[in-house]
Order: C-alpha cells, then sequence, then structure tokens
C-alpha cells in the first residue's frame, strides 16, 4: 500500500517533540510494509525527515515568517493574531498544492490527515479516500463559531473513517457535529514504550521532584499546581517543583511562584529534545497535568510519564481519566482545587508503597494500548477498508 500522510504538526529535527507521535505512527505503519511519504508545512530550524520515512516540506512564505504549524496545536487566538493572518491564505494554497503535488506523483492508495484543520480539510478535496484523525485542539476549534462547525462537518463527512484519541474526543465530536458518517472510531497514538521505560532506571532526585511537562497556558492549570506546591512545601515536606515548558503565561507564572513563597523552590526549563524526556520522568517522583475544562484530548505525558516510572497525577479534564483510573493507575484531583492537588501529593510523597503500586499499573495498561505493533495493526486495518470500500465523492 501507499500511503500518503497529511499534517501541519511533524518533527522538525532528531529529538523535536512537535508532533512526535504523528510520525511514529508513520515509522510503525512503514516498518509493516507500507510505502509512507508525507507532507508537511517548512519551518525554521528543519533539518530532515524522521526515521527514513521521506518528508515534503512545503515553503509558503520568507522562511522567518513560516511559523504558521508546529506548535503542536492550531489555536484559533494564535491563527488571528497580528502578523500571523496575513501569512494564513498563503500557508492554505501551498499546502493545498502541496498535497495535489504529491497525489500526482506519489499515487497514494489512502491519506492519512492528522488533525481535520487544515490537514482534513486540504485532503478531502483530493480523488482519494481519507482517514481524519481529530487529536483534540481541532475538535476544541469547532466550539468557537458555527461557520468552523458547519466546515469541520463537512470535512469529516467526506472523510472515508474518522479516527479520535479518546473516548471523550470521540463524544465531543458527536455533539458539535453530529454524528459523523462514517462513525468514529476511538484509537491510540503509539508511544516509543522501550524510549520511556528507559527512565524507570534512573534514580530520584532528593528532595522529591514533582514535575510538569507542557505548554504555559492557562488551560493548563499551572497556577493551581504551584499554589498546590506551596502549601505541600508549607506543611513541612520537602520537595522541589520542575516546570518544562513554553508559553504566554510564563511570565505569570513565575510571578505566582514568587507571590507564593516558593519562587527559590521553582526550577524553570524550556522544551528538551524529547530523547532526553524519559529521564527527566525517571527523575520525578510525581508527573502533574493539572488541566482545566476539556483542554486535554487525552494526556499522552501521562502516559510517558508512568512509563518512565514517575507516579501520575491528573484532574478529570478531557480525556485524562482515560489514562489515570483513580486509585489504580494515579491519582485524579478536582480541577481548579489547589488544596485537593496539595493533599494528593502529599498522600503520594507520604507512601512511597501506593506510588509504586500505582505507577506499575499504570505502566503494563499503557504497553497494552500504546505499544507502536498494536496501534500500526489498528491503523493498517482502517487504512485498508478506506482504500478499498471508500467511493470517493
Amino acid at each position: 500500500m501507499r500511503l500518503l500522510v497529511v499534517t501541519h504538526n511533524y518533527p522538525r529535527f532528531a529529538g523535536d517533540p512537535a508532533g512526535v507521535y504523528v510520525a511514529r505512527l508513520a515509522s510503525a505503519v512503514a516498518a509493516r510494509g507500507v510505502n509512507v511519504r508525507v507532507v508537511a508545512p517548512n519551518a525554521p530550524g528543519v533539518t530532515g525527515g524522521t526515521d527514513g520515512v521521506p518528508v515534503t516540506r512545503f515553503r509558503y512564505a520568507p522562511r522567518s515568517l513560516e511559523r504558521v504549524g508546529y506548535r503542536g496545536d492550531v489555536r484559533w487566538r494564535r491563527l488571528l493574531a497580528p502578523g500571523m493572518v496575513l501569512s494564513i491564505p498563503p500557508y492554505l494554497m501551498a499546502f493545498q498544492r502541496a498535497v495535489a503535488r504529491a497525489i500526482r506523483e506519489f499515487r497514494p492508495q489512502a491519506i492519512h490527515a492528522h488533525w481535520w484543520l487544515p490537514a482534513g480539510w486540504v485532503s478531502v478535496r483530493a480523488n482519494v479516500p481519507v482517514v481524519v484523525t481529530c487529536h483534540g485542539s481541532d475538535v476544541r476549534l469547532l466550539e468557537r463559531s458555527r461557520v468552523l462547525r458547519r466546515l469541520g462537518a463537512r470535512v469529516l463527512r467526506q472523510a472515508a473513517m474518522v479516527t479520535t484519541v479518546s473516548e471523550f474526543l470521540s463524544r465531543d465530536l458527536r455533539d458539535l457535529v453530529g454524528d459523523p458518517r462514517p462513525a468514529v472510531t476511538v484509537t491510540p497514538m503509539p508511544l516509543d514504550i522501550d524510549l520511556f521505560r528507559r527512565g524507570a532506571t534512573v534514580g530520584k532526585t532528593d528532595p522529591p521532584t514533582i514535575l510538569y511537562a507542557g505548554n504555559l497556558v492557562a488551560a493548563k492549570g499551572v497556577d493551581v499546581l504551584i499554589d498546590a506546591f506551596a502549601k505541600v512545601r508549607r506543611a513541612g515536606l520537602p520537595c522541589r517543583l520542575r516546570i518544562l515548558g513554553e508559553g504566554p503565561d510564563a511570565e505569570r507564572l513565575n510571578a505566582v511562584a514568587v507571590a507564593a513563597g516558593v519562587g527559590g523552590a521553582v526550577e524553570w526549563s524550556p522544551f528538551i529534545p524529547q530523547t532526553s524526556m524519559p529521564e527527566e520522568y525517571g527523575r520525578a517522583t510525581i508527573t502533574v497535568l493539572p488541566s482545566r475544562g476539556k483542554a486535554e484530548g487525552l494526556g499522552l505525558s501521562l502516559v510517558e510519564a508512568v512509563l518512565a516510572g514517575s507516579a501520575v497525577v491528573g484532574t478529570p479534564a478531557g480525556g485524562i481519566p482515560e489514562v489515570i483510573e483513580d486509585g489504580v493507575t494515579g491519582l485524579l484531583t478536582r480541577d481548579g482545587d489547589p488544596d485537593d492537588l496539595a493533599a494528593k501529593l502529599e498522600c503520594l510523597l507520604g507512601d512511597p508503597d501506593l506510588r509504586q503500586s500505582l505507577t506499575d499499573a499504570g505502566a503494563a495498561r499503557a504497553r497494552e494500548k500504546h505499544a507502536a505493533d498494536s496501534v500500526a495493526d489498528q491503523f493498517l486495518a482502517l487504512y485498508d477498508n478506506a482504500a478499498h470500500n471508500h467511493v470517493v465523492r
């Protein structure tokens, strides 16, 4: 089979976390004998393909302005920011031309479009069956306006298959655009199990580290984590907080830490290569994802963390409860409640046996659900179904 992968987010260099799960799936499918090609936008810092899968990076602006993709999302507010709006029309036109050119030259039997916008939108216009995967931010985009919901519904109706990474997103998708035809299939993204298991061999820090790894935006609830951490410290439990990430809330969060009296106990780090994350998780006693509302399509950072030997705590936001079964694979804390989060952190810091049992159960579940071979088999069945049974409209 010849498969064309279309995405706005794909690793730009070795260790780049941008779209790493998209690349991992492409590599896993290629390892099964599928002829895979990728179309993605160009961006500053691009140095080549990933794991031997050929990647076409299309140009759409001067290099310094090619910044529409590679943020891990399609945030509406970001796309409307000054200086970004003018890049969008040439970006979309170049994206469509690149996909059309790839279809002419490569003649794929199926297309896998990651995120319904922009990849799904440019792909379903072609005379090739398309599998569209919604990852989360694109589902949230549907909440923004009736126009976007109509556009999204049209894209999904034209797809041969529609998948999401969690049951939560599947339900939300149906609520926002109705029941797509075909029905939504829930299929996880693959993880490099061996890579993250390496973290379990790393020694824990002393005092214990509580880790957050992700974007520094309001929806992630990092301010709640800082307040909870301050309460744990005031309770006399020695620990440190490491915040690993970047985003528009960085300055505000630093001020929150200072105001809470823990500025000197919080360690800040920009994003690091994906290949270094197992050691980050491995050194952490607890990894926390304190997201608010519907901010998480699934919460893969928690899966990575538990594979690397870190106990995990999260809120019931979005798909997180599909990763954390409370009291079995981790602990759930109330959304936006620093007192409850502090209590959960104190519980885990004081009970190594509980940490171990939760981590072991979480890691076993992650290996079962996110192994690359297993996920690749599921998607290969979808590609085959799309290629042989879909009537292109």
